[in-house]
């Protein structure tokens, strides 16, 4: 799964929630990209819940939703959690691992202020995650629409683009991205470096080139 399949995910779950308000198992999260649940978590934006009382039953290919039953520990034998198959014979009992049955929950409220506060970001090891972002939402969103166009711009012509991945330098990249969108223009180079961090990511050391002059020769009239 990848971040913004994780996002849109969400998305769809809180449209069709009542209460605003949409439940994590520990299932599923095993499944997020690393260190999203770390980010979610030290932010507050999702919080405990009480233990699950069904889970996923994993006796057999079927994985049916089955309620948990919970023994309390006894003398010296520790308090144990199982699924009681009645699907098939061959099944019986199914251990569950008392992890398994943590649960935390988000708010809608929560969920906006993730959307607004955190980017999907490439580092350089390639594994997007969910990075904290400087930005306001405004600069993001022009920042996504002009990588857009500059992917749309360089497909059309042949040319490889990455925005993990950024040809030449930042400072050309404004240059070209002043007279593209005001949104760009009004900002100091130094606070426009700031909000790019987690939106593209550029090599070091990169030289001057005229990648963005050639693709968007209206910007550097």
């Amino acid at each position: 799964m990848l971040p913004d399949e994780l996002l849109d995910g969400l998305k769809a779950r809180f449209a069709k929630s009542r209460g605003g308000r949409v439940s994590l198992g520990a299932d599923e999260i095993a499944e997020w990209p690393d260190g999203i649940f770390d980010e979610l978590l030290k932010a507050k934006l999702i919080c405990r819940d009480a233990p699950a009382n069904v889970v996923e039953c994993r006796g057999c290919e079927e994985y049916c939703l089955m309620p948990v039953n919970i023994f309390a520990a006894e003398g010296h034998r520790p308090a144990r959690a199982f699924v009681a198959c009645d699907q098939r014979d061959d099944v019986g009992r199914v251990p569950v691992d008392f992890s398994r049955l943590a649960q935390w929950t988000m708010t809608l409220s929560a969920f906006e202020e993730a959307v607004a506060s955190f980017v999907v970001a490439k580092p350089s090891n390639g594994m997007a995650t969910l990075k904290k972002s400087k930005a306001p939402v405004p600069f993001r969103d022009a920042s996504a629409q002009l990588l857009a166009e500059i992917r749309r711009r360089a497909s059309s012509q042949n040319i490889p683009f990455d925005s993990s991945a950024m040809p030449g330098r930042k400072v050309d990249f404004k240059a070209m991205a002043d007279g593209y969108d005001r949104e760009f223009s009004s900002l100091s180079p130094r606070t426009f470096d700031d909000y790019l961090d987690g939106l593209c990511l550029f090599k070091r050391g990169a030289r001057e080139t005229d990648f963005y002059r050639n693709l968007f020769p209206e910007c550097f009239k």
